[in-house]
């Protein structure tokens, strides 16, 4: 936070509607940064840690699903796809890459502040756990939330921003089955266009990285037309 005030980085090549979202952000009250390309955004990404980034995806230099993942490297910032690509792959690709929300042009300013007030919401709502190690099935799958590192069978688990996000909320409730309305709203603000099939992606990407058999889930079951559950 700058002052106090959310940063918001908006990376958009259209300098009209840069320059009539950096008017309209300001006076909601937050700080902003603009870019025109997509590696002008990279760099004042390194150098601000801004706490919400709007995206385009059609850059003149790198495309808007590079500059995410690029981001998605070393951090969980909310990313916020504004694009005029509206195609329900292109929805879930850019959920699936690791966007927080996914906005089509023409939009409503109205609609954009109300989105980046939800994810800001969330951010400022996720509440901090009272211990940072979470452990599952006697050490086997070991959470230290405070670094944002898991250990699975003794060995460092990889895992991208949203496969983490998903599998510590899915290791609070461990043994509880937890809905698909419930994980979409947790880890998107809800149901989306193209939302449910980047879930059901990522939890097959978690059983890929954690599971035996990944056709037969030991650790992440699926409870039929209803949810998942983590099994302790």
């Amino acid at each position: 936070m700058m002052n106090g005030k959310a940063l918001i980085l908006l990376i958009d090549d259209d300098p009209l509607l840069r320059e009539l979202l950096t008017r309209t952000l300001i006076q909601e009250g937050y700080e902003v940064l603009a870019a025109g390309t997509g590696g002008e955004g990279l760099s004042l990404f390194d150098l601000h840690h801004p706490d919400v980034v709007i995206l385009d995806v059609l850059l003149p230099d790198i495309e808007g699903w590079e500059v995410c993942r690029r981001i998605r490297r070393v951090s969980t910032v909310p990313i916020l796809f504004l694009t005029a690509l509206e195609e329900i792959p292109d929805r879930v690709r850019g959920l699936v890459l690791g966007g927080d929300d996914y906005i089509v042009k023409p939009f409503a300013v109205e609609e954009l502040l109300a989105r980046v007030e939800a994810i800001l919401r969330r951010v400022r709502q996720a509440a901090p756990a009272a211990s940072p190690i979470l452990e599952i099935g006697n050490g086997t799958l070991v959470i230290d939330r405070e670094r944002r590192q898991v250990r699975f069978q003794g060995q460092p688990l990889d895992l991208s921003p949203i496969e983490y996000t998903l599998l510590v909320y899915l290791a609070e409730r461990a043994g509880r089955v937890v809905s698909i309305a419930e994980l979409l709203t947790a880890i998107w603000g809800g149901t989306q266009e193209g939302s449910l099939q980047a879930l059901r992606w990522y939890i097959w990407n978690l059983r890929q990285k954690m599971e035996a058999n990944p056709k037969r889930p030991r650790w992440i079951q699926t409870v039929r037309r209803y949810g998942y559950r983590l099994n302790p």
